[in-house]
């Protein structure tokens, strides 16, 4: 009996969770504009949460509630400001579980 409710904690956390967070992305983040200038991304996205582009060149945007958050984090070109890659981030807690899985990642070729 232990084992299937070991069995069944491993298949809902690491196969329903994050299928059931890539199917609830917010809409915003479905397109994000990559190659555009950063106050182009900002009229899209709305203000970053965490704005550091003057040390790191990124810039981060949360949603959703305490146990279940989406993190984007955009990062921007040293040279031309353009949004050159972007990253989706989903972290989950439920009792004493806590997991961050990656729901998506994309890089401009350079």
């Amino acid at each position: 009996m232990l084992a299937m409710v070991v069995l069944f904690y491993i298949f809902v956390f690491n196969y329903i969770v994050p299928n059931a967070a890539k199917i609830s992305i917010p809409y915003a983040w479905r397109n994000i504009p990559l190659m555009q200038d950063s106050s182009v991304v900002n009229n899209y996205l709305g203000e970053p949460e965490i704005d550091n582009k003057k040390n790191t060149l990124t810039e981060s945007w949360f949603k959703g509630i305490k146990n279940q958050q989406y993190k984007l984090t955009v990062q921007y070109s040293n040279t031309s400001n353009l949004a050159i890659a972007y990253k989706i981030e989903y972290h989950f807690e439920k009792w004493s579980l806590h997991k961050n899985y990656l729901i998506e990642e994309k890089e401009i070729s350079k």
